[in-house]
């Protein structure tokens, strides 16, 4: 008689489905239209006469009211009507915000919704006429799809979101390039297109003839298994469940190249981190790197970021740069990019240093912003137009 506690992979798989394996299997729904302000509630972003913004919630009954912008606290001023409001501090595309109402933190629905720090977030878009790459365009958009997968890694079921060209629904004979491009640390699969505007980026890209047509796989990097009964991420299990799980998922379902010249790999901080772990242990795997503010090496395992408490990394995955013609050989595309204003540029410079002694060629760039989603927006509409060219 088979034991209870071992279950074919098919009854692996409905039994995750019927089980709280994960607190949330689907996705958020978010609107694509702006949320109208409804019964005693008000425009969150208000245009000022000056041509700048300030923050308003109505919250009558409350007794303080501030808003967390970048780990800093701004006060909000109540105003007669019971209006809470504040001058923005910010001027660029997209941030972050948190509501603070009498000290207690507070999604509000006035606000469009993303997800980082680990959890949902609201945010602030303001409009940037300057910049209108990631800007949606009359031009033929392609697809973006939430796809399910069993992982035998985590044992549950997992998504992925997956972007295809236009051009992927005419011409059926068609096999795309592919590359898997990863979010940062609290992020998750939904980033890139969510808060990055990945899809309206290559899409424009693709109609200027700039970028040629490929396939993009966004997988979350923050791989979550249960450890001593108790659920914790695991970002180094992302290696395993890439080559284990995930692409052989998309290489059954979805016309794309399963040879290192049509696969790349790309990443913005955590991601750009296991991009390089990952793509530098595997070279024979991928065709271009893309380090999107990040890191060459390993810096959060046995951090206080690591949550599965692993020991400080080797580096191992640095070997491959001690034989410069062979990098160049594996990686003739390998893109390094950060905000000039970023928290990290310390490891950024460490890495331009051991890049520099080592005689690595690259591709890197600076852009005037920090940490955030204005940069790396930049980053993929750079790295998008050199890779998979003839």
């Amino acid at each position: 008689m088979k034991s209870k506690n071992i279950r074919t992979r098919k009854e692996r798989k409905e039994f995750m489905g019927m089980k709280d394996g994960k607190s949330n299997v689907n996705e958020q729904i978010l609107a694509f239209d702006r949320v109208l302000p409804f019964e005693g509630q008000v425009e969150a972003v208000a245009l000022k006469e000056d041509g700048s913004y300030c923050l308003q919630f109505s919250a009558p009954d409350a007794k303080r009211v501030a808003v967390l912008i970048d780990e800093k606290e701004y006060p909000c001023a109540k105003n007669q009507d019971g209006v809470w409001e504040m001058d923005y501090p910010s001027r660029k595309g997209i941030q972050y915000v948190q509501l603070l109402v009498d000290g207690t933190e507070f999604l509000t629905p006035m606000l469009p919704i993303t997800y980082g720090y680990s959890r949902p977030y609201n945010y602030v878009a303001l409009p940037k006429p300057e910049e209108s790459f990631y800007q949606i365009k009359d031009v033929p958009h392609g697809s973006v799809r939430r796809e399910f997968f069993f992982s035998e890694v985590t044992g549950e079921w997992e998504s992925c979101i997956v972007y295809t060209p236009y051009i992927y629904e005419k011409e059926t004979e068609r096999v795309f390039p592919v590359l898997y491009l990863q979010h940062g640390h609290g992020e998750n699969e939904i980033g890139w297109t969510n808060s990055g505007k990945m899809h309206f980026i290559l899409d424009n890209l693709i109609a200027e003839g700039r970028a040629v047509p490929f396939v993009v796989v966004m997988c979350n990097g923050m791989v979550q298994t249960v450890e001593n009964g108790k659920r914790m991420v695991n970002f180094r299990l992302l290696e395993k469940e890439l080559f284990q799980d995930v692409m052989p998922f998309v290489e059954q379902k979805f016309r794309v190249g399963k040879t290192k010249e049509m696969r790349a790999m790309a990443g913005l901080s955590m991601g750009s981190m296991q991009t390089s772990m990952i793509g530098l242990t595997h070279p024979d795997c991928f065709c271009a790197l893309g380090i999107f503010s990040g890191f060459m090496r390993d810096i959060i395992s046995g951090g206080e970021m690591d949550m599965s408490h692993g020991e400080p990394s080797r580096n191992s995955h640095l070997a491959l740069l001690e034989n410069k013609e062979e990098f160049v050989r594996q990686y003739p595309i390998c893109f390094r990019a950060m905000g000039t204003e970023d928290p990290y540029w310390e490891h950024f410079a460490a890495d331009d240093e051991m890049l520099k002694q080592k005689q690595i060629p690259h591709i890197r760039k600076e852009y005037p912003g920090a940490h955030d989603w204005n940069v790396w927006r930049m980053c993929i509409y750079d790295f998008a137009q050199l890779i998979f060219q003839e």
